[in-house]
């Protein structure tokens, strides 16, 4: 049973009070899991783009508030469904490239199209670039609220030492497949070998592409929903989540996203490290190392299987990073905590 939570340590950053807080997380909580739809902002972007002109993925990206999102910008091109309404053929390469086109005729088609605008392009590449090229976006760019929205996650997160009894535990993942997102929710006993539940939830689609830093506005939804009907009967004690908690440029992962939205124990685990600094090239089995971000430990490096590379664990929301490390290590057989590593075989399973 989880009981006496430390207040939550406030972020001087924010400059809020105890009671501040707490008007925050009654006023702002349902807030806290609202997502844009940032692949339609991204679609209606190219309808600004005037005839006779082009645009670069760096160019939506910046428009968009934060240049780490070029990739998603390509991802959403590559998968524009309606190319004759959306023009992503006015969207080339940094340095003029013109790049794939996934739409009719490849990359000819899409040179075509250019031309048949007046846009030059020899070699393959645009000419004239820096006349033809267009960055004057009307739009309030959405990526500095989320950024918003994770300072005030980070400000609400509980890196206390909680009571956890931790008999049993759950992981969620997401995955992707052809037919949509699915997530999965496994719960298992400390020691036990099969699971003593398994949930999944289904959505045709996500309203935020990968971009790197935002991925609780990706997943969030889902995940949140997936367990907030869980929670009708009852949730596992601590969840460990598919992704980084405070271990994060905006210590705001979506394990802590997750955990601060639902007032939940969570833990982030993830494969690669994301941020920070830390010597794990020696590690041995159970041994862990720091990671540390201008000076502060954000999160540890564990060796949890003598045959794989360690794991980054850090806190997701109401528990101690001490707390967090010991209870990954107590549920791992292998790599991954056995029933995060059950979540996302779930998920991977319902996903194809």
């Amino acid at each position: 049973m989880i009981s006496n939570f430390p207040k939550s340590r406030i972020d001087p950053d924010l400059g809020l009070n105890s009671g501040e807080i707490i008007k925050e997380v009654s006023m702002k909580k349902q807030d806290l899991g609202e997502v844009p739809d940032l692949k339609r902002t991204i679609l209606n972007l190219l309808l600004q783009i005037p005839e006779g002109m082009i645009t670069t993925y760096k160019d939506i990206a910046l428009a968009l508030g934060d240049s780490a999102a070029s990739r998603a910008v390509g991802t959403v091109m590559a998968n524009n469904a309606e190319p004759e309404k959306y023009p992503c053929w006015k969207v080339v390469h940094s340095n003029g490239e013109v790049g794939k086109y996934s739409g009719e005729g490849g990359v000819a088609g899409k040179k075509r199209r250019m031309e048949s605008e007046g846009i030059k392009v020899k070699a393959d590449r645009v000419e004239n670039f820096s006349e033809v090229r267009f960055r004057e976006f009307d739009i309030d760019p959405p990526l500095p609220r989320l950024k918003e929205v994770q300072g005030r996650v980070r400000g609400l997160v509980n890196q206390g030492t909680s009571e956890l009894q931790s008999r049993k535990a759950a992981g969620v993942d997401v995955s992707y497949g052809p037919d949509g997102v699915v997530a999965a929710y496994v719960e298992l006993e400390r020691g036990g070998e099969e699971p003593v539940r398994e949930e999944t939830i289904r959505q045709d689609s996500v309203r935020v592409p990968y971009i790197p830093g935002y991925l609780a506005f990706r997943e969030l939804p889902v995940l949140k929903k997936l367990l907030e009907i869980i929670r009708e009967d009852s949730l596992a004690e601590v969840i460990f989540v598919d992704g980084n908690g405070i271990l994060h440029p905006r210590k705001a992962g979506l394990a802590s996203h997750l955990g601060v939205t639902l007032d939940h124990p969570t833990i982030g685990v993830a494969k690669k490290l994301l941020c920070g600094e830390v010597d794990d090239s020696d590690l041995n089995f159970e041994e862990k190392a720091s990671v540390i971000k201008e000076g502060e430990e954000i999160g540890v490096s564990l060796k949890t299987y003598k045959m794989a590379n360690p794991i980054y664990v850090s806190i997701g929301n109401s528990v101690s990073l001490d707390q967090a490390w010991k209870l990954v290590l107590n549920f791992s057989k292998y790599k991954l905590p056995e029933p995060l590593r059950l979540a996302h075989k779930l998920a991977k399973k319902k996903a194809t």
